[in-house]
């Protein structure tokens, strides 16, 4: 009897700790599933946002292709729905797999199973709109200055309030959006440069450009909300909802690199196979392509691709030696950890994660115009630099079809109304030769190269004078020029256009170009044609700096000029002229259809010019001063997380 008190209380003791045990268990098995789901979460999240990144920017092409129309194809709700498709969100396993594994009839305890449907409705706008997001403009102006967002947001831009409205039900890019604040981080005047100003680039690992350098862009931004998690039935929860902010912005980039391609870049090589000559080339600062080889580095210090990029032999990027495995798995890391970063002077776009870095190409279209009135829809003014030239001068007749010399001309330009004014200029009556009285103020006329190319001659230096003589705006509004035939005008004379031109079309020469100081907004020539260089182009640096432009006080600047063309050639004669080039190349091929060698310049008879005859100091811009009328753009789409207190 005495020893029965002892044996009963070890016996508790012992079923106590069972009974521990036995809770200790169930609690660690609690949280270990806890943190599976949290695991599960996150890893939803992420293809979440990844799905949201790839299916974007179609949704914004479709709605500029539309002229920002309403319509469900192309509505954040659209966007948001296929990123969950892409994503899976909705299904923790699929069915199949389920009944693979013998699970079919098993009870499913995955909070993450969810109709796809309630899924959506998880996504909102900062203030819970569901299908909605916040855009980044002045007129959500006050919803920013929550205490929640404030000083976490981007500067905000300004557009029509019609499209504010529109912005937040489906995705608003458009020039008419632009700075109008000097905001921090805008490093440029505003009000000279309201629409790409000089603008930090941010934070990532793909390397356009080195985080936090300044360059000329503009950034687009929407802000949305996603909540994560989800309460059980009885009213316990299975994790904790959380609910998080976010940034989705677009930035429009200008082609700005010394080399930049959407196609297969050789860089260091010649067709002939020589290589560039180092003493005479020169580049400063990356080089983009969606696939690179690159022989040598010419001073780059970065070179950043979509899909891949070879290097001959290990090179000096930054100060860092990369070799051809730069992507292989541990030399990555191990170069991470010789530059004490994550960003690396070589990346490719491919392998990151939240974003998408895409150039707006269109190849040929680039060139084409249709029509002298402006284009049907939004996305064609925005991506085709033809539709952008506010002269348009077009071959409306010819000698004869086998000598392809103009003999009337339709000349459009703006008034400074901001009207369209059209001159005809006919051979005979009202379009006098350099030999006729008059002629020599005309900045249009004709000629034949030495190899009897018949040619339409601008003079970039008389454009002004005589645009103003017939009613028109000075070249600081008038300063981008489209060169063209139109067949249907006159088809028994006219020459249909082919790609590339054949050496009877006509084809068009550059003169007397040697001090653009006019043109204060820079030049653009834009033709499908081929271009020839005649003599020396933009030579003459302008007297002052622009004002508001960044640009360091003694620099040396030049009014932006770009030639956009079907085929580029130095000269108008046999001879072999040495041709120097300061700035940027890029090309228009696309990608998939050849390789691009961007020093392969040719002359006036079509022979290459000598590796030893081409110079070049090829370096990025470095403020939006130098930006010219017509350029081509990159996309640089992004999400990122607002930072929580």
């Amino acid at each position: 009897m005495a020893a029965l008190p002892v044996v009963s209380a070890i016996g508790l003791i012992f079923t106590a700790t069972l009974l521990l045990l036995l809770r200790s268990g169930f609690m660690n098995q609690d949280q270990l599933a806890k943190a599976q789901l949290r695991i599960d979460y996150q890893q939803r999240e992420e293809s979440l946002l990844r799905g949201l990144v790839a299916a974007f920017p179609q949704a914004v092409i479709d709605c500029m292709k539309q002229n920002y129309a309403a319509s469900d194809s192309y509505s954040w709700s659209a966007v948001f729905s296929q990123a969950q498709s892409m994503a899976s969100v909705s299904t923790a396993l699929p069915a199949d797999l389920k009944a693979a594994l013998g699970l079919a009839a098993a009870r499913n305890g995955n909070a993450a199973d969810s109709d796809a449907g309630l899924i959506g409705t998880w996504i909102t706008s900062l203030t819970g709109a569901v299908g909605c997001v916040t855009p980044g403009t002045t007129d959500y102006r006050d919803i920013f200055n929550d205490p929640r967002f404030a000083g976490k947001t981007p500067p905000l831009l300004t557009c029509a309030s019609r499209l504010q409205d529109a912005d937040a039900q489906r995705p608003i890019v458009s020039r008419t959006k632009t700075y109008s604040e000097q905001s921090p981080g805008l490093l440029a005047d505003v009000v000279k440069y309201p629409l790409y100003n000089y603008i930090p680039y941010p934070n990532i690992r793909f390397g356009y450009a080195a985080p936090g350098t300044p360059i000329v862009a503009k950034r687009n931004w929407w802000a949305f909300s996603v909540t994560f998690g989800s309460q059980t039935t009885g009213g316990k929860q299975a994790i904790q909802p959380l609910t998080k902010h976010y940034v989705l912005s677009l930035y429009e980039i200008p082609s700005q690199l010394p080399i930049e391609a959407a196609t297969f870049a050789e860089i260091g090589t010649h067709q002939s196979g020589a290589a560039w000559n180092p003493a005479m080339i020169s580049i400063s600062g990356g080089v983009y392509a969606d696939q690179i080889s690159l022989a040598d580095t010419y001073g780059t210090s970065r070179v950043s691709g979509k899909h891949s990029i070879q290097l001959a032999a290990p090179v000096s990027l930054s100060g860092t030696t990369v070799g051809n495995d730069f992507d292989q798995a541990g030399v990555r890391e191990g170069l991470q950890v010789q530059t004490n970063s994550d960003v690396l002077p070589v990346t490719l776009s491919a392998n990151t994660g939240r974003l998408n870095f895409q150039p707006v190409q269109r190849g040929v279209q680039f060139l084409e115009r249709s029509a002298d009135a402006p284009s049907a829809n939004s996305w064609d003014d925005y991506s085709k630099g033809s539709e952008r030239c506010a002269v348009t001068v077009t071959a409306t007749s010819m000698v004869s079809l086998v000598d392809q010399t103009p003999a009337s001309i339709r000349v459009s330009f703006l008034t400074p109304t901001g009207a369209t004014k059209q001159i005809i200029l006919q051979r005979g009556s009202t379009w006098p030769t350099l030999l006729q009285a008059g002629g020599t103020v005309l900045p249009f006329q004709t000629e034949l190269t030495d190899s009897n190319h018949s040619c339409l001659t601008f003079y970039p230096t008389l454009l002004d004078s005589w645009l103003q003589s017939q009613g028109g705006a000075s070249v600081v509004t008038n300063n981008a020029i489209h060169l063209r035939t139109e067949p249907a005008a006159d088809p028994l004379t006219i020459l249909p256009l082919t790609d590339p031109p054949l050496p009877d079309h006509m084809a068009v020469i550059i003169r007397k170009g040697k001090d653009l100081t006019p043109y204060t907004a820079g030049l653009a020539v834009v033709s499908p044609h081929r271009i020839y260089v005649g003599d020396d182009l933009n030579v003459t640096p302008a007297t002052t700096l622009p004002a508001g432009s960044a640009l360091p006080a003694g620099s040396v600047y030049y009014p932006p000029l770009s030639i956009f063309t079907a085929e580029l050639r130095i000269g108008t004669t046999s001879a072999i002229r040495p041709f120097d080039l300061h700035g940027q190349i890029s090309t228009l091929t696309q990608s998939g259809t050849g390789t691009w060698k961007p020093m392969d310049i040719k002359s006036g008879s079509d022979d290459a010019i000598h590796a030893d005859t081409i110079a070049a100091d090829l370096k990025p811009l470095t403020s939006p001063a130098e930006l010219p009328p017509v350029h081509q753009m990159n996309w640089l789409i992004l999400i990122e997380e607002m930072a929580r207190n």
